[in-house]
């Protein structure tokens, strides 16, 4: 990368699951400008919609308002209602990387330079869930208390019906790790950001008490009654699809400083063994309404994760 002087530091702002097939988030993520965020850095973290067009609608549009647009592909992307536009959610997937490379989105690691002499490395990692029942070492699965959480998930959850999946030699979950493998620098040497769709940790599933006070403090803002938890009101057991170890084992490997995921449509913030984890999630009007996305009012939209803010 050729060091260019740049005119202020260059900020890099990060959110996932924005769902533009619903009117509302699709309004919000247009409304975004290139005069706020012309100099800056996306990292867009997957659950943008499952509409080849629209993706690539979205992601133009915010080529175009951001400096630079990083991006995983979520599960709703590898979606296929049409049987007849792809074999499976694989060849979706490897048309989605093509669209992105044919509009400028990036979806490998690169070196960013965010001042006139310091770099940031912004290095996607794909993945996909690990399940009890296909990989349970890599599983982030909970063992529910009611088993009729189970067999909702199994029922409810969209992936069991709208993804087509061909005859791997290996699991979702090692398909995607392996990918990222073959792009992965061997070295990275400034600070690195690495993000993902899924969630790559049991512990992170959960709030701890930081983010339930900002749970609570969203809530009142919106004249609700305080949270005792983070639940839906569905018994559906979430820790079956949420995420995969592997995708911990690959951040580790490379030592970042934030990592920045989604899919869970909660919002996190916390350091765990010297990597920041961060997710900020648009998600649904519903979900917002009743305070689970903290956050975004506050942002207006994506968060901005670098330069780090002092404690």
């Amino acid at each position: 990368m050729s060091r260019s002087l740049i005119s202020k530091m260059r900020r890099i702002f990060a959110i996932s699951d924005i769902h533009v097939d619903f009117k509302e988030n699709r309004e919000f993520v247009n409304s975004w400008s290139h005069e706020k965020y012309g100099e800056d850095v996306l990292i867009l973290a997957g659950d943008v919609t499952d509409f080849m067009s629209l993706l690539k609608e979205t992601l133009q549009h915010l080529s175009k308002t951001f400096y630079k647009v990083f991006y995983v592909s979520g599960n709703h992307e590898l979606w296929i209602r049409r049987p007849e536009e792809f074999a499976d959610s694989i060849v979706k997937f490897h048309e989605i990387i093509s669209l992105c490379d044919s509009i400028g989105i990036c979806t490998r690691p690169e070196k960013i330079q965010v001042t006139d002499s310091d770099c940031v490395w912004v290095c996607p990692l794909f993945s996909w869930y690990s399940t009890h029942d296909d990989d349970s070492d890599n599983s982030l699965y909970i063992t529910a208390k009611n088993p009729e959480s189970d067999k909702n998930a199994r029922e409810m959850w969209m992936d069991n019906h709208l993804c087509i999946w061909s005859k791997l030699p290996s699991t979702r979950s090692e398909y995607f790790e392996k990918y990222n493998s073959k792009h992965i620098p061997p070295r990275m040497d400034s600070p690195v950001i690495t993000f993902s769709h899924f969630v790559p940790r049991q512990d992170l599933i959960l709030p701890n008490e930081k983010e339930k006070e900002k749970l609570n403090a969203e809530c009142e803002r919106l004249g609700l009654e305080v949270k005792k938890n983070e639940n839906s009101k569905v018994n559906f057991n979430f820790s079956m699809y949420a995420g995969c170890k592997r995708i911990e084992k690959q951040i580790r490997e490379i030592n970042p400083i934030i990592h920045v995921y989604g899919h869970q449509h909660r919002q996190r913030d916390r350091k765990i063994d010297g990597v920041n984890y961060i997710s900020h999630c648009l998600g649904y009007k519903k979900e917002r309404d009743a305070g689970f996305m903290w956050g975004i009012n506050e942002w207006n939209g994506p968060k901005l994760i670098w330069p780090i803010k002092s404690a």
